[in-house]
């Protein structure tokens, strides 16, 4: 997970998450006048997604192959809480990051998070913690513009696939959200998403 600033601040997770929930929403307008019977309600949006990870950080040293010394649990927490928690005074709020998982990449903002310290030593220091992190979707207005062009027949922006490229990723790259690779990959015709082929093109509606 990291922000941006000058230096982005990187805060990496020791573990794979022992949980990781994504929840989408859709707002409805539920009101009915006097007398009325019960409606579908009125579609009013879809809000962002929001999503949680649970993952635990370690100082015992079981972590790692390498001479390396365990890092604090303390700076660990104080690591997490700088990237997630600080205001930025550009924005005068908290930072925005982007968290990325294995394919899943969002740019986001955290919303609550939870640590819960497990393992002591003899002195009362912790040893191991378990962070619950839940963060929310940043959608800006060109995220918004990209989604209502997903169906343009004007499909002049392309891009070369290089070694290693996974669809997703390069959709990240594209509009700063993962979310519309299933869309690009029918737009492209990709019978298996997850192979692309190198030197092969990809296309991508224009973001005017």
């Amino acid at each position: 997970m990291g922000v941006s600033f000058d230096i982005p601040l990187l805060f990496v997770c020791m573990f794979n998450p022992d949980t990781f929930t994504i929840e989408h929403s859709v707002r409805y307008n539920n009101d009915q006048a006097n007398g009325q019977s019960a409606t579908d309600g009125t579609f009013i949006c879809i809000p962002p997604k929001q999503f949680s990870l649970e993952f635990v950080i370690d100082a015992t040293g079981v972590s790692s192959d390498l001479d390396i010394p365990a890092i604090p649990i303390p700076l660990q927490v104080l690591l997490f809480n700088k990237t997630t928690l600080d205001i930025d005074g550009d924005i005068h709020r908290p930072n925005y990051l982007i968290v990325q998982f294995g394919t899943f990449i969002c740019e986001c903002y955290l919303v609550s998070s939870r640590i819960t310290y497990t393992l002591f030593n003899e002195s009362g220091i912790p040893l191991r913690a378990k962070i619950n992190a839940t963060f929310k979707e940043r959608v800006s207005s060109v995220i918004n513009a990209a989604l209502g062009m997903l169906s343009s027949p004007d499909l002049t922006h392309t891009k070369l696939v290089n070694e290693g490229d996974l669809l997703p990723l390069m959709v990240f790259r594209e509009y700063r959200t993962q979310d519309y690779y299933l869309q690009v990959a029918r737009i492209n015709k990709l019978k298996n998403f997850r192979q692309l082929e190198p030197g092969t093109t990809i296309n991508f509606p224009p973001i005017s």
